[in-house]
């Protein structure tokens, strides 16, 4: 399933980032190549007819990847609501409802468009926020069909250096619009609207985390409960969540394949008195397969879930037909399966590190088991589980260090700490939501509270240890490729005995070391400026050789829009320790004269009264009454004028409008790129 997996890969590829909008007849080229290879097919007993049927096949399975990428686009969905003008719009709520702070945020399907003249059946996905008002706002859950208000608008790229892209982060998703809403902008109108078996799974999994709140009673030791047996991880601490991110433990609480594994356990001993009757061996498959996939459905459906769901699915059906399977083949049938169904869940890195987790798994684990594995049970027990650790840690490494730039020094004592705790979890959480009797379930509660407690509170202080995490590194995509090309060489060298693999493995090591001593220096003798797209907030840097300095209204560098604005980016020239933080008064109106290096700039927020010299930059803030004609005779010259987003859009548009006769050179940051130049 190798080969059919990457060229349908390289399809997918292909069709994300080059997407051909105007080409639109891919039924009939993937029908051509599919004759091409039935031609090769029935000439395969001369040569070129076998040379055909191979370069139609895996043509046909690039093509494939092309096409189901390409076919879930607005510009080739004529039926898709972006394409039409209404006032309001009939929408669908595509999965549960997420609450972040007093933001009510959810995907919808857009049934239709609704104007003057009736309304339009449409297709598409947008992503939906709404503005909480306790008051007003009807409770909203998977389902429930709504009129809105249509202010959808694309959704925007990243507006900083290396900011999160939350436009690609949706597109994996089918998602390319996003619409704001007040409470009383938004009507239910029905409900019931979405996939039944889905629907009634959440209504079980709401039922069960409510069962859960009446025995446990620490707000902490909840949330993890329904994280890790429910995979509802909406409303959990943030500084949990970063506990188990910097111990490498995060894993856990995205329900996978340890999860689905135990299911399976529990089932077949439960029922395997089945096997001893006539037809009780493919009776039992099918009840353990239907009470898997229902486990899936219920805990979201996400990527790693989903794999492990089809791959124990593939190895019950194998078992039940009496035939040996290839792990490496069943692996890659689950990827290829998912990725027909869902081909955008390629660049979701949950899918990516989850694939590449149990590959390492498979490759390497069975390698270092050769080393040493002792006799001792429980001790064997501790060398294995290290071993997979390390496995699955080697190969998520440089995907972790390309998307996060981070590295948890202690994953191997954290992994084996967590390992006990939360197999406890998982079993005690399984007996609290099936039993019905009260007198059982307070005693379960207590014990499971006791250990949910112990795993946090664990974590927390392996977290606290020095040097818990290593961070600041910057991995560059051919660091990698190059470092997968390293892990795949010295497995095949150790595995097969195969020098060339070996010398594979430094060549690639020697490119490695020598891109990296590259961009170590370009970054560290970088000299450079940046003005951030911060909205109503102020963000100046200087960046100049391995130092920064940060003019901010925000009221520390752990402020939230600094730590995903700003951050980032710094943090790609400057370890976060060597920045040098400025405060700017945010909440008076004040003007202030900034020198940085050969620059002058001002920042204008109120009248300025005094005649100012040697000015390149003017920064316009918060509607100030100042005119552009009056401040350049002030100022002796006409700089560069800047309005970023404190100001109102009509108020930019009115200075914009006035000042088009004059020869000032003017650069709009609201709503656009932050102001990037490079020098001393």
């Amino acid at each position: 399933m190798l080969k059919p997996f990457l060229a349908f890969v390289l399809g997918v590829y292909i069709g994300y980032y080059h997407r051909m909008d105007s080409f639109m007849h891919w039924y009939l080229v993937v029908f051509s190549f599919f004759v091409l290879q039935c031609l090769g097919f029935f000439k395969r007993k001369q040569t070129w007819g076998r040379l055909l049927f191979v370069f139609a096949f895996y043509s046909t399975w690039c093509l494939l990847g092309m096409w189901l990428t390409l076919r879930t686009m607005p510009s080739y969905q004529p039926s898709h609501f972006s394409n039409f003008v209404g006032k309001s719009l009939l929408v669908v709520v595509d999965d549960e409802p997420q609450l972040r702070g007093k933001m009510l945020r959810f995907p919808v399907v857009v049934k239709a468009v609704v104007s003057d003249t009736g309304k339009t059946r449409t297709v598409g996905k947008l992503m939906m926020t709404i503005g909480i008002d306790s008051v007003a706002m009807p409770k909203i859950q998977y389902g429930d069909m709504l009129h809105v208000t249509n202010n959808v608008k694309e959704v925007k790229k990243p507006s900083n250096p290396n900011e999160f892209n939350y436009r690609n982060y949706l597109a994996t998703k089918d998602i390319w619009h996003q619409c704001f809403l007040a409470s009383d902008e938004v009507i239910k109108i029905d409900v019931g609207k979405g996939n039944v078996i889905l629907a009634n799974a959440l209504s079980f999994r709401e039922q069960m985390m409510e069962k859960f709140s009446l025995y446990i009673e620490d707000d902490r030791a909840l949330q993890l409960a329904v994280a890790l047996i429910f995979g509802y991880r909406s409303e959990m601490d943030e500084q949990m969540v970063k506990a188990f991110t910097n111990t490498g433990t995060v894993h856990i609480l995205s329900v996978s394949g340890l999860h689905v594994a135990m299911v399976f356990g529990i089932l077949t001993l439960l029922l395997k008195w089945m096997g001893y009757f006539p037809y009780g061996r493919p009776l039992r498959s099918v009840l353990i397969v239907s009470a898997v996939w229902f486990y899936v459905v219920l805990t979201g459906m996400s990527p790693p879930i989903l794999r492990a769901g089809i791959m124990i699915t593939f190895f019950i059906v194998s078992f039940t037909v009496s035939r040996q399977q290839v792990t490496l083949n069943t692996l890659f049938a689950s990827a290829l399966f998912i990725l027909l169904l869902f081909p955008k869940s390629l660049f979701d890195i949950g899918f990516q590190l989850s694939y590449l987790a149990v590959l390492g798994i498979l490759l390497l684990q069975p390698l270092l088991k050769k080393l040493y594995l002792p006799t001792i049970r429980w001790w064997s027990w501790i060398v294995e589980y290290t071993y997979i650790s390390i496995a699955a840690q080697l190969f998520t490494l440089p995907v972790i260090l390309y998307y996060f730039g981070q590295f948890p020094t202690y994953f191997i004592p954290a992994n084996l700490f967590i390992a006990l705790p939360s197999t406890g979890i998982m079993y005690l959480g399984t007996l609290l939501a099936l039993c019905p009797l009260e007198i059982i379930n307070t005693y379960v509660g207590v014990v499971l509270e006791a250990l949910l407690q112990f795993s946090v509170y664990g974590l927390a202080y392996l977290e606290r240890l020095p040097y818990a995490v290593l961070d600041g590194i910057i991995w560059s995509q051919i660091q990698v490729v190059l470092a997968f090309l390293i892990l795949i060489a010295m497995v095949c060298a150790w595995n097969y005995r195969y020098k060339k693999a070996l010398f594979m493995a430094m060549a690639c090591l020697l490119m490695f070391s020598v891109f990296g001593s590259l961009h170590y220096v370009q970054r560290s003798t970088y000299s450079g400026y940046r003005i951030y797209n911060v909205r109503s907030h102020l963000a100046i840097a200087q960046i100049k050789k391995g130092k920064a300095v940060l003019y901010t209204t925000f009221d520390s560098l752990s402020h939230s829009g600094s730590r995903f604005s700003i951050l980032p980016d710094l943090c790609r020239f400057v370890p976060l320790e060597h920045i040098q933080y400025k405060k700017l008064v945010a909440e008076e109106r004040q003007n202030h004269i900034l020198s940085l290096g050969d620059k002058r700039i001002l920042i204008l927020e109120t009248g300025l009264l005094d005649t100012l010299s040697d000015v390149d930059m003017v920064i316009w803030r918060k509607n100030n009454k100042n005119i552009i004609e009056s401040v350049v005779e002030k100022l002796g010259r006409a700089p560069l004028f800047l309005f970023d987003g404190s100001n109102a859009d009509r108020t930019i548009a009115s200075i914009y409008s006035d000042t088009d006769s004059l020869d000032v050179p003017m650069y709009i940051l609201k709503n656009n790129f932050a102001y990037v130049w490079d020098g001393e």
